[in-house]
């Protein structure tokens, strides 16, 4: 496989400079048509839980900063067996086109599960659901990762779902697991041709810490997505502030600009992946780093509505436009 490794240690890939301020992904948000019969396929065939449903109120589009298009845009949150955080939160509306081109912003949502091959099969009974990649072995021991197998498969609404069992765990943390059958997202992709800048606002102002960093010109990341080889791919996976591996993490890609989908500056959810949500011990700090380091982001206060509405929270948009919720932690212990 011919790569060249990136060093952690050089400019605009330094460990972050503070405290971590995210602690853990709360949920990621999938914007599907067909809740209802989604809903029901992540629990009969990925082993999800239902967690609780509801509406999305005007107060919370505006919120989001999103153009209303989904008259009572409903919602249903499902959770991995055993686990309080790296849930999924589906909510009504249109898919995302699929062109020959990659996702642009928040696109694939990884989930650990028990047995790869047996969830691939099941998953093969989704209707629309289209295999992109076979399960596979992949060895990223020299990256400082582990042995894993995976799967990718584009799901009917544009969402790429990848799902990932570890083989060996990784030097000095553990790989994330599934206690039943399915486990929690433990990682969003983030495609952007502006990887210097959004790798300045989570892995400096958010102080995400680097799992690892690289660049590519070929291998298993141009295989996996049918990138021409020769393409530089940079990619850094960016954890929360858990131990080992975190509660979460974003693997950041930074792709030519015609690698990618154009930016559609239409006001509206993308369909497909659209939003990711953090849990924050210091929302009032996380907010005053954001400002300093010049990102844009919406004031902090209680919506009242969707799931983890009763908390104190804000909006992040990132380079892309994408939409980061930040949540106050809940101290009772619904998110331990």
């Amino acid at each position: 496989m011919a790569r060249r490794r990136r060093p952690a240690l050089v400019t605009g890939d330094l460990p972050p400079p503070g405290p971590v301020l995210l602690e853990e992904l709360a949920c990621v948000w999938i914007e599907v048509p067909g809740l209802d019969d989604a809903a029901e396929r992540f629990q009969r065939l990925l082993g999800l839980q239902l967690r609780g449903t509801g509406l999305l109120n005007e107060e919370f589009e505006a919120f989001w900063n999103v153009r209303p298009s989904v008259t009572d845009r409903r919602w249903a949150l499902l959770g991995p067996p055993g686990f309080p955080y790296g849930m999924v939160c589906l909510v009504a509306g249109t898919a995302r086109p699929v062109r020959h081109t990659l996702p642009r912003g928040w696109d694939s949502v990884e989930l650990v599960v028990e047995d790869v091959d047996a969830a691939a099969a099941r998953l093969a009974e989704w209707p629309g659901a289209v295999p992109v990649v076979r399960p596979f072995t992949a060895d990223l021991s020299s990256m400082g990762s582990n042995v894993h197998r995976s799967t990718v498969w584009r799901m009917p609404w544009g969402t790429h779902l990848v799902l990932t069992t570890g083989i060996t765990q990784p030097a000095g943390r553990r790989f994330p697991w599934a206690e039943s059958g399915t486990g929690p997202v433990f990682e969003v992709h983030l495609r952007t041709d502006a990887y210097a800048e959004a790798h300045r606002l989570y892995a400096r102002t958010l102080a995400m810490p680097p799992l690892m960093s690289e660049e590519f010109t070929s291998g298993p990341v141009h295989e996996a997505w049918g990138i021409e080889p020769g393409t530089r791919v940079r990619m850094s996976l960016l954890k929360s502030g858990r131990e080992g591996t975190g509660r979460g993490a974003i693997e950041l890609q930074g792709h030519p600009r015609a690698a990618i989908d154009p930016p559609s500056g239409d006001g509206l959810l993308p369909g497909g992946t659209v939003m990711v949500t953090y849990a924050c011990a210091d929302v009032d700090a996380a907010h005053a780093a954001v400002l300093a380091g010049g990102h844009r982001a919406g004031p902090v206060r209680v919506t009242g509505a969707g799931p983890l509405g009763d908390r104190r929270s804000f909006m992040v948009f990132g380079v892309e436009g994408e939409r980061v919720h930040i949540v106050e932690h809940d101290t009772k212990g619904s998110m331990p």
